[in-house]
């Protein structure tokens, strides 16, 4: 299971390169997370060690690849009955 820092900094990497076709650099993820550089190098070195990215050059946040853009031991709860029920009364 991720942490709460492992887990955001994935979502933003995963929703940024989507976006804006790019990797996000190390001082949007200081904005964006509102953590340290440390913690977010952190991070993202545990997300390595845990196969989610591939970061081969340290030395920038561009060359990282996502392998898996989600936590995999996030559970899904899907609503039964009315998932598939379309509402039209205004």
């Amino acid at each position: 299971m991720l942490s709460d820092i492992e887990r955001k900094l994935l979502r933003i990497l995963y929703n940024f390169s989507a976006q804006k076709r790019r990797m996000p650099t190390i001082k949007e993820l200081e904005i964006k997370t509102g953590r340290s550089v440390t913690d977010i190098k952190a991070g993202l070195l545990a997300l390595e060690q845990d196969n989610y990215i591939a970061w081969a050059d340290k030395s920038t946040l561009r060359d990282i690849i996502i392998i898996e853009g989600w936590d995999r031991d996030q559970k899904v709860i899907m609503p039964m009955g009315d998932a598939n029920r379309y509402f039209t009364e205004y």
